[in-house]
Parts: C-alpha cells; sequence; structure tokens
C-alpha cells in the first residue's frame, strides 16, 4: 500500500459514520422545541449545529455533539423576573419541552446546557440562547443580562 492509498484510508476511518442518526435526532429536537416555543413545527429553524460537529472537524468516535437553539426575546424576560433562579428553571422547561421527543432517554439540564444521552454513545448538548437584537450574535441563557434596547 502506498502512502496515497494508506492516507485516503486514514481519512476514510476518520469520517463520521452515523450522519444520518444525528441528523434525525437534531431534526427532532429542534421541531420539538420549535413546536413548544415557537408554533411551529420546523425542524431547522432557530437551531444550529456547533462544536465540532458545526465546524466540520468532528472525526467518527466522538462523544457529544453541540446545538445552540434560540428561544423567543420575551422569554428571556419571563424567567429574568422569575422569583427565585430564573436560569435554572428556564432550562427545566427546555428539558421538560425535549423529553417529550425522547421520554426514555436520558434527559438532564447540567450547567447552562440540556443533554440527551442515548444508549449508542452520542451526547446532544443543547444550548439554550437569546438573539441580542443590537449586536446580531447570541446570548446564552446564562451569560446574564442582555444589552438594553
Amino acid at each position: 500500500m502506498g502512502l496515497a492509498d494508506w492516507f485516503g484510508s486514514f481519512c476514510s476511518n476518520l469520517k463520521i459514520q452515523d450522519g444520518g442518526t444525528i441528523s434525525t435526532r437534531y431534526k427532532a429536537i429542534t421541531r420539538r422545541l420549535n413546536t413548544d416555543f415557537w408554533t411551529t413545527t420546523s425542524d431547522s429553524a432557530h437551531s444550529l449545529y456547533a462544536g465540532s460537529y458545526g465546524r466540520n472537524t468532528a472525526i467518527s468516535g466522538f462523544s457529544d455533539l453541540d446545538m445552540v437553539f434560540e428561544l423567543p426575546s420575551a422569554l428571556y424576560y419571563q424567567y429574568d423576573e422569575h422569583s427565585g433562579n430564573g436560569q435554572s428553571a428556564l432550562l427545566q422547561s427546555v428539558r421538560s419541552s425535549m423529553q417529550k421527543t425522547y421520554p426514555t432517554s436520558d434527559v438532564g439540564a447540567d450547567g447552562q446546557v440540556v443533554v440527551v444521552n442515548f444508549q449508542d454513545g452520542i451526547s446532544f448538548e443543547v444550548v439554550p440562547v437569546f438573539l441580542a437584537r443590537q449586536k446580531k450574535s447570541w446570548v446564552s441563557s446564562g451569560s446574564g443580562s442582555l444589552p438594553s434596547e
């Protein structure tokens, strides 16, 4: 086997083999969150792949897939006024939504993400975010205040 063949085989072994499963799960999570928070059944609106998978640098055997999901800005203000820990309550709301789609999977809120652990070893880590109107950038639900309008 020549160097070119070896390198081709090496690169082939790094490719992610379960892209269909990943896409199906991503779309199901997005559809559920859109249904509950945006009253649409879109499987692509308001969400983005992030992390190594989103940058197309993930390799075979990766353990978690990061995604961000934009929530309506009205929810930011609703949970900001929440008595007690509003950020935790927001994560629990997102977690409850995702449990409707994956009731038998381990779904938990951990820090600033909601994690769905699947039996095949892949975890989806969903970061709820709000779009900052002036800066047109993502603001994590755990990062404090939005810029003033």
